[in-house]
């Protein structure tokens, strides 16, 4: 049985005519979990098909792996699913006149044992709850969050600046693609992957309140999107928790 609860979903919002944004939570034979998100571009009916395609293609693969030898076998594991996935959107983006520009940003956690592994391609977030405190795992990969590690720009100023949008980089837009890998200690924190709809709505104070309460996993995971909907819903919502029993 696993080692803890999760809660995994996508809500359309209160803005937005339909839904590109995925969010999952598997765990394996071995109690190894992957949580990943997909935040879905390109308008309606592509950016979905890129997220749901990028998320199926890590899902459906860690299902069928019942254990990973070394922690370099995980970090191998989500390099080549989050490749095949680029490789698909990327050509059937080609091919196919009414997927064209189609993209999606995914955001991966990859728990095994006492090791972490994060993938990173755009602007999802990877955190987990440490001291009570929201810690932010990812780096954006975002044309402000350059500018604010830079020092062009200040954190204040990025919530509000017309750029805060546009990204870097992202999942099937060209034929090979980058991404960032962290490699991480963990130590049983609580695991939360989102996609923008819900941190830029919501400040960190409020997702440590709704985290440290003693609902369970559900509860806590539509909390968050009850919340981000109500403080205007303006984007699509993804969630992707994971909460250890003995954290």
């Amino acid at each position: 049985m696993p080692n803890g609860t999760f809660f995994a979903r996508a809500n359309r919002g209160l803005i937005r005519t339909h839904n590109e944004d995925v969010a999952s939570v598997v765990v394996n034979a071995s109690n190894d979990v992957l949580l990943v998100v997909a935040d879905g571009m390109g308008g309606y009916e592509k950016g979905d098909y890129a997220a749901k395609v990028t998320v199926d293609a890590l899902i459906e693969s860690f299902k069928t792996r019942t254990r990973f030898l070394t922690l370099g076998c995980a970090v191998r594991f989500l390099r080549k699913a989050v490749k095949d996935a680029n490789r698909i959107i990327f050509e059937e983006s080609q091919t196919d006149l009414n997927l064209q520009n189609m993209g999606t940003t995914v955001v991966a956690a990859l728990v095994r044992k006492n090791r972490l592994v994060i993938l990173n391609i755009g602007d999802s977030r990877a955190y987990c709850i440490s001291e009570g405190k929201l810690k932010q795992l990812s780096q954006d990969q975002s044309y402000v969050q350059y500018l604010v590690r830079t020092n062009q720009l200040s954190e204040e100023q990025a919530k509000v600046h017309p750029k805060r949008h546009v990204l870097l980089n992202a999942l099937g837009n060209n034929p090979s693609c980058n991404m960032d890998i962290f490699k991480l200690p963990y130590n049983n924190e609580k695991i939360l992957l989102c996609s923008d709809g819900l941190y830029n709505s919501l400040e960190p104070r409020d997702i440590e309140m709704v985290l440290a309460t003693e609902d369970t996993s559900e509860q806590k995971g539509q909390l968050l999107i009850s919340l981000a909907n109500s403080r205007g819903g303006e984007d699509n919502i993804a969630v992707a928790l994971w909460e250890p029993l003995n954290d």
